[in-house]
């Protein structure tokens, strides 16, 4: 197959004559010129839209070494960690609105990932019957135990300890907010490179502890819309989900991990 147009110039060829191999020819032409015109109908869009990103600056590869244990520097617009932007301030819209949805329900919800404590704190101002955070960083999790001190009528637990390692343990809730961060270049390399989203290695696991009809939602790294690979990945462990955008951010600049104004927010219904 051979596609070409004034900006863009494509071809394709199977390696293999039974790859997509349909009952009938026409069925193949069918289904592979609709993957064709979905990938040139991205690339032109992305051509619009790309010009508009702030510039950011790279990343920088993580330390080996033990996250858990690593100095978390906190001002008042981020938090570092091993040199890494964990969490910025702009951030606050998102984790606004996913906060409200975790907590939507007002029963009991799972946190994994503190930060800087915006989502924790509009839980709390939403009302929910019991909030639990995972926390990795030592110091992050102090931080959360001292938030949590200052609402000693709230019923909160701080419980610390990598997600992989942690969740498996804990109970059944009516909502799960994600938004942990890569504590390696291994964990970058499999989850935010080769997965169709950092939080996809969670899916399983939070679908297995959201009570029936509980909600599920997290950073997902998608500007206006989920690839098809995303929404597959979500329908394999959730019946439903809901999708809307989130806009009106505004990375700084020098933001290593996200550079547009908007961010889809999802809502996966067990």
């Amino acid at each position: 197959m051979r596609r070409k147009y004034k900006d863009i110039s494509l071809q394709l060829d199977f390696a293999r004559e039974s790859f997509i191999a349909a009952p009938r020819p026409e069925q193949r032409q069918w289904v592979t010129n609709r993957a064709v015109d979905e990938l040139i109908e991205q690339l032109r869009y992305l051509d619009v839209v790309a010009p508009r990103y702030v510039g950011g600056a790279t990343r920088r590869e993580i330390p080996t070494g033990e996250w858990s244990g690593s100095t978390a520097d906190y001002s008042q617009q981020e938090l570092i960690i091993e040199d890494q932007q964990v969490m910025q301030d702009w951030e606050i819209p998102l984790m606004r609105r996913m906060a409200n949805i975790a907590a939507c329900g007002h029963g009991d919800v799972l946190e994994v990932g503190f930060g800087l404590g915006l989502s924790a704190t509009f839980m709390q101002e939403a009302g929910v019957t019991s909030h639990t955070v995972v926390e990795y960083n030592e110091q992050v999790a102090a931080v959360a135990r001292a938030w949590a001190a200052k609402r000693p009528d709230a019923d909160i637990t701080i419980v610390r300890g990598s997600w992989q390692e942690v969740v498996p343990s804990l109970g059944l809730f009516d909502g799960i907010f994600w938004d942990a961060f890569p504590t390696s270049e291994a964990e970058f390399d499999q989850y935010v490179l080769r997965d169709s989203t950092f939080a996809e290695a969670f899916f399983p696991l939070a679908a297995a502890h959201l009570r029936p009809g509980g909600v599920f939602t997290y950073y997902t790294n998608e500007r206006e819309s989920l690839s098809r690979r995303h929404q597959r990945s979500l329908l394999r462990y959730f019946r439903s989900f809901r999708l809307e955008v989130v806009a009106g951010m505004a990375p700084p600049p020098d933001c290593e991990y996200w550079w547009t104004d908007r961010m889809c927010v999802v809502t996966a219904e067990k």
